[in-house]
């Protein structure tokens, strides 16, 4: 179970925050292993004062806009090289055909954790509860 936190500006926000969402999603379900449905995404809406990003991190020719968008996501299973690569690529196709995103302005963080690291509801460890959580 990936839990997401998405970081964009107000105008990105108001025009495409369902896209993103619905890419989101079908890209962690294809290439990263996550069950139909399992899906746990938190927007951060800010402002262009509040972002502090290098422009040109690392050898940007043509640098990053102000319509940037950053995923950080936590996850409870690690996955291989091969399926990180796979979620980049496609993550940032997806955006960059169906909305206004530009290939530069998509950054991705990736952070694996322990079952017990998680606590879903009710005060209890995720290993304390039955079934596979992805």
């Amino acid at each position: 179970m990936p839990f997401t936190r998405i970081s964009m500006n107000r105008e990105l926000f108001e025009t495409h925050q369902q896209e993103v969402s619905v890419i989101l999603q079908q890209c962690l379900e294809t290439y990263f292993d996550v069950p139909k449905g399992d899906c746990f995404q938190l927007f951060d809406v800010h402002s262009q004062q509040q972002k502090v990003f290098d422009k040109y991190y690392p050898d940007l020719t043509e640098g990053r806009n102000d319509a940037g968008i950053l995923f950080h996501i936590f996850a409870g299973k690690p996955r291989s090289q091969e399926q990180k690569r796979a979620l980049y690529k496609a993550l940032c196709e997806c955006l960059v055909q169906r909305t206004n995103i530009n290939k530069e302005d998509v950054m991705v963080i990736l952070q694996f954790n322990n079952r017990e690291d998680w606590s879903f509801s009710s005060g209890l460890s995720a290993s304390d509860i039955k079934g596979n959580i992805k």
